[in-house]
This record gives structure tokens, C-alpha cells and sequence, in this order.
């Protein structure tokens, strides 16, 4: 019984391959577009608390540095 569930899963799933190009038309673009804006729309706000995360984390780091750097420079300036 289970080979058999196996073996028809298996046939389902290798005869929706295809090899014939699909070409979009007006209304699967419209589809996707929307369905993109969706997705997006849903991610949008985990995608601003990671942004906000990484820059309260990383900007302080990134100013110290170039700060450091700067005045390295100021230093073998004046030597």
C-alpha cells in the first residue's frame, strides 16, 4: 500500500514537468505584481526592526572606527 502511494505521488509529481516555455501574459504579470506587493507588505515590518537592530548595533562601531582612523592620520600628520 505504501509503494503504491509512493509510486503514484511520484508519477504525479513527474508528469507536471514540462519542457514547454511559459511566456506571461497581462494578467499572470498583474498576478505576480500583486502577489509580490503582498508578500512584501508582510515582510516589511520584520525587514525595519532588523534594519533598526543592525543599525543601532553597528553604526556606533562604524563612527568609532572612522574617527580612529582619522586620527591616525592626524597623528602621522604632526609627527
Amino acid at each position: 500500500m505504501t509503494r503504491l502511494v509512493v509510486f503514484l505521488c511520484l508519477a504525479l509529481f513527474l508528469g507536471a514537468c514540462t519542457s514547454r516555455r511559459v511566456t506571461p501574459n497581462r494578467d499572470s504579470r498583474r498576478a505576480i505584481d500583486t502577489i509580490y506587493k503582498e508578500q512584501v507588505m508582510l515582510v516589511q515590518p520584520r525587514i525595519d526592526s532588523l534594519c533598526s537592530h543592525v543599525y543601532d548595533s553597528v553604526y556606533a562601531v562604524a563612527v568609532d572606527s572612522i574617527l580612529d582612523e582619522r586620527q591616525e592620520e592626524m597623528n602621522v600628520l604632526l609627527k
